[in-house]
């Protein structure tokens, strides 16, 4: 089942066309314009290559399809932050925030086998002593939350704005077109409830293999992409 997933992925990202210098140029522009169109087709012609780079990363904590999330993470950061008026083309500048994305999250997979019992129980304690938003960190990493997954939260200006209260509410919107079952994985993983729970300790507690908990979440995603779209764009 997941190599059938995957492959059904690499089949639909086969189909976008590479952009030429002169297309990443007119993106670019239109990004720091704040046109999220022109992210997502960024993104979207250059899926391919987050795959490749996520290969490199084979056998080291993280299976395949979580590499691919990870590293696609990256990638809309750099489509959020590319400035083509400096002369470099997107792979280039992408690469380095995707390396860096999914080597972030191989060090925190890695570093769940390394935490002692008792500091592993004071963290259980302090994940149920508060609820989180859309916006919140997940696992104590800054740049990843729900909302980044959807829509990155770092502006092309180093600025630190902030997104307004109508996107947040798009995602809290999105986040009803869901199952009662994926809603719950969503809100649990991403910490919406309480803090960020580990794909194993949902499975766990949900009585699912950390696999089915896997697919749950990379299906609620697509379905909230596709929902946030909406209510953003107002189609």
């Amino acid at each position: 089942m997941e190599y059938e997933s995957l492959n059904r992925y690499l089949d639909e990202i086969g189909r976008e066309q590479l952009l030429t210098e002169q297309q990443e140029r007119d993106l670019s522009a239109r990004v720091r314009q704040g046109d999220m169109k022109a992210v997502s087709r960024l993104v979207e012609s250059n899926l391919r290559f987050v795959v490749k780079i996520a290969n490199q990363y084979k056998g080291r904590g993280l299976q395949l399809d979580d590499l691919i999330s990870e590293g696609n993470i990256g990638l809309m950061n750099a489509a959020m932050k590319f400035d083509a008026g400096r002369g470099t083309r997107f792979v280039n500048y992408a690469v380095r925030l995707i390396r860096q994305q999914i080597e972030r999250a191989i060090e925190q997979q890695t570093s769940l086998y390394k935490v002692p019992g008792d500091v592993a129980a004071r963290e259980q304690e302090r994940r149920s002593a508060r609820a989180l938003s859309v916006d919140a960190p997940l696992g104590g990493r800054s740049n990843m939350s729900l909302l980044s997954v959807l829509v990155n939260s770092d502006s092309p200006q180093a600025d630190g704005r902030v997104f307004s209260e109508a996107i947040e509410h798009a995602v809290e919107r999105a986040l009803r077109s869901l199952s009662e079952r994926e809603s719950q994985v969503i809100c649990r993983y991403y910490g919406l409830e309480s803090e960020h729970e580990t794909m194993s300790e949902i499975a766990e507690d949900m009585g699912l293999k950390r696999e089915r908990v896997r697919q749950i979440r990379n299906r609620a995603i697509r379905r909230l992409r596709k929902a946030y779209r909406i209510e953003v764009s107002g189609e």
